[in-house]
């Protein structure tokens, strides 16, 4: 069997959760047999950066000339039995079975906290493309794999699905081991930022501020924001600054290696979202033994079970508590960090 697999994230410069989905992916694809898998790309890579000895070729750094003409083509070309679609949407390819990841509703359907952002021309125009080509993909698909149960009863309804059509297949979790000179911190609190207002981080700068008696007579615990691009990093300063707080770093900049120290160096690692498709941040940092304070919004308690501490992603208190359950109890941060790294291992 053939199959043709939209890589584009493991080539494309931007790093997020799809390049960390199709990575997982084609390491998992490398040790099935009897398959012959063809990988899509944008751009080349170094040599020996891709597990497994794939096919792969080469499209365009043009996202919307790949997607509306050299994916068609190169398909026609290829003649597979199947085309997956790793990014929510398969570009148009008549006449080929076709499955597609869903990785959550986000492209179509307007969230409340989506309601107030305000966005260039270019943006609204490049959201309605997404929005028209996930919905496309999705009736055309035969099936539709999801990365949380959550995900798919949702797009059940949103999509008019039955429930058959969706398989849940939850992400793989891979980071390199941390250097060697890495040490857990006592009171560090490791948090994620992006110009997604999803992730919610306000929630958390706003736990810090308000509620500093929560952690104890120390004070508020020193804080380490990672900052997915130049935006984020300019956005959380400037709310940071805001607030008036200042026992905090901003870390830029960071590949995979340096990613798996900090995670692994923070006494708790907090993640605020208001919704996700699977959270692959916090189950991350419970890979490397770190605990997790976790918002209960969809998908998180079915992704991370019993090993997180949880509160409501719109109170600041409650997540100020859930910090401190961790930060001023040895105890907790052992039995969290033991049932965090079970959890991440499934």
């Amino acid at each position: 069997m053939r199959v043709v697999l939209d890589a584009r994230p493991l080539s494309h410069p931007q790093a997020g959760g799809f390049r960390s989905y199709v990575r997982g992916l084609v390491a998992g694809l490398a040790e099935v047999s009897g398959v012959e898998v063809i990988l899509y790309l944008d751009r080349p890579m170094p040599a020996g950066s891709l597990p497994g000895s794939f096919a792969t070729r080469i499209l365009s750094h043009s996202r919307l000339k790949t997607d509306l003409s050299l994916f068609a083509q190169q398909v026609r070309a290829d003649a597979p039995d199947l085309v997956h679609g790793t990014v929510n949407y398969v570009p148009v390819t008549p006449g080929f079975l076709q499955t597609l990841t869903l990785h959550d509703a986000l492209g179509m359907k307007t969230y409340p906290w989506e309601k107030d952002v305000k966005r260039i021309p270019r943006e609204k125009a490049m959201l309605l493309y997404w929005r028209a080509l996930t919905r496309a993909s999705a009736k055309r698909a035969r099936r539709l794999v999801t990365p949380s149960q959550a995900v798919a009863t949702e797009l059940a309804t949103l999509l008019n699905r039955p429930a058959d059509d969706f398989r849940t297949v939850y992400n793989s979790v891979q980071l390199p081991s941390p250097s060697s000179d890495v040490v857990r911190a006592r009171r560090t609190v490791l948090a994620i930022a992006s110009p997604d207002p999803r992730k919610n981080l306000a929630c958390l700068y706003d736990a810090l501020r308000q509620h500093p008696k929560a952690f104890c007579a120390e004070g508020p615990p020193q804080l380490n924001v990672v900052c997915t691009n130049a935006d984020a990093a300019v956005r959380a300063e400037a709310e940071l600054t805001r607030r008036s707080l200042t026992n905090y770093q901003l870390l830029t900049k960071l590949n995979d290696q340096k990613l798996a120290d900090a995670l692994a160096s923070a006494t708790v690692f907090a993640f605020p979202s208001l919704r996700e498709g699977f959270g692959l941040p916090p189950v991350e940092a419970m890979l490397l033994g770190t605990p997790v304070a976790s918002s209960d919004a969809d998908p998180m308690p079915e992704i991370l079970g019993d090993a997180a501490v949880y509160f409501p992603p719109d109170s600041p208190e409650k997540l100020a508590l859930a910090l401190a359950q961790v930060l001023n109890n040895p105890t907790e941060q052992t039995s969290r960090s033991a049932r965090g790294r079970e959890r991440a291992a499934r």
